[in-house]
């Protein structure tokens, strides 16, 4: 989404001196889950995983066994590259917490030093069993088979009553319907979010088993490792959209612009923080702070760019206290700002809606 006033001042040239970084911000899902899930995660960002202790030698199966080297990095990489938190892997860091302390009870009782040390806002625990699994034969439809039978009608022309009785020949050999072995797998997974300031906690459970199909017509039943593979891939997924809000990225603007030079020089300093080669949103915010102080919080620039920064940080809360404050001022961008807070707006929950009606 980018904002009509946004596009008219910055070719106007009007009021100010337009510059735009591109926000990655947390959409959360118009239900009352997602609801419940944005009150939750409020200025959460940063994570730290921790996965349970997974005893392989209580798991006969050799393919149960690659398994389990397999859970900790596909549970970590998967959080690191799709979801909207930043995950710190507390593997090997016992400077951090010791091996006996990695229970859902020792990383609740020692979340402080770990926010600390890691400067996290919450804790990522996941506790994986032994998965279950059953096969068998269920019929599936076989589309390339039906598609062939259709050309065959279609193409019949003038022969058509010899050509029908050629395709139904066909379909008695090599039929549309076919039976083909499954897998359905079940990966008993538990993942609990700890928020370091409060040691409030959210979980999730994964009761869904995975469905796993062979191809068409082939009865044996699917691969075990390649299936419990797809299975926790699917699992990851549920956990994320429980417990991560999605990504969404917005061009927003950023005001380098003030009557007096010290507080615009810091304001273009907090710009350049984040458009640099090395961008970084906290140093930026330290120098928009600076300009607010320095301005004796009478800068709307500075408190709209703060605003901003929060936002940015999934921190609804005080981006709007920042953006009320900023529109508060009475800068030249109040229908901006105000625009921008909308999307901060809680979901319409649609369970809700529809009970209305």
């Amino acid at each position: 989404m980018r904002f009509t006033s946004f596009f008219l001042f910055c070719l106007l040239g009007i009021f100010i001196t337009c510059q735009s970084v591109t926000v990655e911000y947390p959409k959360y899902p118009s239900t009352k889950e997602g609801r419940d899930l944005k009150q939750f995660l409020n200025g959460v960002k940063t994570v730290a995983f921790a996965l349970e202790p997974m005893n392989s030698e209580i798991w006969t199966h050799e393919s149960n066994r690659s398994f389990v080297l397999m859970v900790p990095a596909k549970i970590y990489e998967s959080f690191s590259q799709d979801s909207y938190f930043k995950i710190l892997d507390l593997k090997d860091r016992p400077d951090v917490l010791g091996e006996k302390d990695l229970t859902l009870e020792g990383l609740h009782k020692n979340r402080k030093k770990i926010g600390e040390v890691l400067d996290a806002d919450a804790i990522l625990y996941v506790s994986v069993k032994q998965p279950e699994s059953q096969c068998y034969v269920e019929r599936k439809m076989d589309y390339l088979a039906l598609g062939m039978a259709v050309l065959r009608v279609a193409a019949a022309g003038k022969d058509r009553d010899r050509q029908l009785s050629r395709a139904a020949a066909s379909l008695a050999e090599d039929p549309i319907i076919k039976p083909t072995g499954v897998r359905k797998v079940y990966i008993p997974i538990e993942a609990n979010l700890i928020r370091i300031d409060s040691g409030e906690m959210m979980k999730a459970v994964i009761s869904k088993p995975s469905i796993i199909y062979n191809g068409v017509g082939d009865v044996s039943c699917p691969s075990i490792l390649p299936s419990l593979s797809t299975a926790l891939d699917e699992s990851i997924s549920e956990i994320q959209r429980r417990l991560s809000p999605k990504v969404e990225s917005e061009d927003i603007s950023i005001f380098t612009e003030d009557e007096n030079p010290e507080v615009e020089a810091l304001l273009l300093e907090g710009y350049e923080e984040i458009t640099g080669e090395n961008p970084n949103f906290q140093r930026a915010k330290i120098a928009w702070e600076k300009a607010d102080q320095k301005a004796k919080g009478k800068s709307w620039a500075a408190k709209a760019n703060l605003a901003t920064y929060y936002f940015s940080e999934g921190d609804y809360q005080k981006a709007v206290q920042y953006y009320d404050e900023a529109i508060r001022l009475g800068g030249p961008e109040d229908d901006y700002l105000k625009e921008l807070k909308e999307l901060m707006a809680p979901p319409q929950i649609q369970e809700e809606a529809t009970e209305e009606k």
